[in-house]
C-alpha cells in the first residue's frame, strides 16, 4: 500500500494492484496449461470378443398390470420368454436361463401406465438371478 499526500493535506492510501496482476497472469497461463491436458467425454466399455462368438439372444421379461387394467394399485404379471408367472417364480427362472451364460443380456419391457413398483421388483430379481445387464423399455400399449 502507498501513502501520499492528497491537495487538502491529508494522507490517502491507494492499493498498488502490480503484484496482484501479476499473481492473475501466472494463474491465467498455468490454467491455460493445464486445460487441454484435463480428459473429456464419458467413460465406456468396449465390448471385447471375437469374430467367432455367437450372438446371444436376450432374455425378455414383460411386466403387465393383471386383467389389462394400468394403474398405480394394479397387481402385476410377469411374462419370461412368452411364460406367466408371479413375482416369486422369476428369480428361478432367471437363474436357469442365466446359468449358462450372465453375460446374456436381459430386457425388461413394461406397460406404460403399470406403477414403478413392479418393474423395480423384477429388476431387483434379475440382478440377484445373476443379471450382469439389465436394459429398460417401455411397452408400446
Amino acid at each position: 500500500m502507498a501513502f501520499s499526500q492528497s491537495s487538502s493535506g491529508l494522507p490517502s492510501s491507494e492499493i498498488n494492484v502490480t503484484p496482484l496482476i501479476d499473481v492473475l497472469l501466472v494463474l491465467l497461463i498455468i490454467f491455460m496449461v493445464i486445460v487441454p491436458v484435463v480428459p473429456k467425454g464419458v467413460d465406456s466399455k468396449v465390448p471385447q470378443g471375437k469374430a467367432s462368438d455367437a450372438v446371444l439372444s436376450p432374455v425378455v421379461v414383460q411386466v403387465q398390470a393383471r386383467g389389462g387394467g394400468a394403474g398405480a394399485d394394479a397387481p402385476a404379471v410377469y411374462r419370461v420368454d412368452g411364460k406367466v408367472m408371479e413375482l416369486a417364480e422369476l428369480r428361478p427362472a432367471l437363474q436357469t436361463l442365466l446359468s449358462a451364460n450372465p453375460e446374456r443380456p436381459l430386457f425388461i419391457a413394461a406397460d406404460r401406465g403399470l406403477s414403478y413398483d413392479p418393474v423395480a421388483a423384477a429388476v431387483g430379481e434379475a440382478k440377484e438371478a445373476g443379471a450382469v445387464s439389465v436394459v429398460l423399455e417401455g411397452s408400446k400399449q
